[in-house]
C-alpha cells in the first residue's frame, strides 16, 4: 500500500509540473536563411519557448516543412521563423504594389481578399479629365495591406493606397498604369468567391 501511494504521488507530481510547462515547440533558423531558397529540415531547428502571442505567428514545429517549403524573406540565425516568412516558390516570385483607389471602395476590401484589378486610362483626345473604356488588368491579384487613419490618404488627392500582391511578370503593367495616371479599380473576384463558398 506504502509502495503505491509513492507511486500515485510521483506520477501525480510529473502530471503537475507537465501542466505548468506553458513552453511551445517551434522552428528556429539553424542557418541564415534567404528569400528564394528552399527551406528544407536542416535549415531549422525546434526549440521550446514561451509564447506570449498566437503560436500561429509562428512555424509550428510539431509539423515537418513541405516539401517545396521557399523562405519570403530573410530570416537570421537563431531567430524563430515567422510563418509569414515560408512561402512557395510562386510566392517568392509575387511582389506587392501599391495601387491608389477610391477611398470609400478601399474600405470594403481586408487583407487577403481577392480582386481583379482594372484600369481606365487617360483618354488622350478627351476634354479635360477623361477615361476610356476600363480594361482587365489582372485577375485574381490578392490584396496584402489596406489603408489605416494613417496612410488612407498617400497616392494624391481623393485616393487611398491599397497593396496588392502581384506576380513577377505583371509587375511592369501595374506600375506603368499607376505612373500613367489609369483610374484603378478592384473589383472583389467572383471566382474567389463561388470557391470560398
Amino acid at each position: 500500500m506504502g509502495l503505491l501511494l509513492v507511486v500515485l504521488s510521483v506520477a501525480g507530481g510529473v502530471r503537475v509540473i507537465s501542466s505548468l510547462d506553458e513552453s511551445t515547440p517551434v522552428y528556429a533558423a539553424a542557418r541564415v536563411i534567404l528569400p528564394g531558397q528552399e527551406v528544407a529540415a536542416q535549415d531549422v531547428v525546434a526549440v521550446r519557448v514561451r509564447m506570449q502571442e498566437p503560436i500561429s505567428h509562428y512555424v509550428d514545429a510539431t509539423q515537418t516543412l513541405a516539401p517545396g517549403t521557399v523562405a519570403l524573406r530573410q530570416v537570421q540565425v537563431g531567430e524563430l521563423v515567422p510563418a509569414s516568412s515560408l512561402g512557395s516558390a510562386s510566392e517568392a516570385l509575387d511582389k506587392t504594389v501599391s495601387v491608389p483607389i477610391d477611398p470609400a471602395a478601399a474600405q470594403s476590401l481586408s487583407t487577403g481578399t481577392v480582386v481583379d484589378v482594372w484600369v481606365s486610362r487617360r483618354d488622350p483626345e478627351g476634354v479635360g479629365t477623361a477615361y476610356l473604356d476600363p480594361e482587365l488588368l489582372l485577375g485574381q491579384a490578392v490584396v496584402a495591406r489596406t489603408p489605416t487613419g494613417s496612410n488612407s490618404l498617400g497616392m494624391g488627392i481623393g485616393r487611398a493606397a491599397v497593396q496588392i500582391i502581384v506576380p513577377a511578370d505583371r509587375v511592369g503593367a501595374v506600375i506603368s498604369s499607376v505612373d500613367q495616371e489609369a483610374k484603378v479599380t478592384l473589383v472583389p473576384s467572383p471566382a474567389a468567391a463561388e470557391s470560398s463558398s
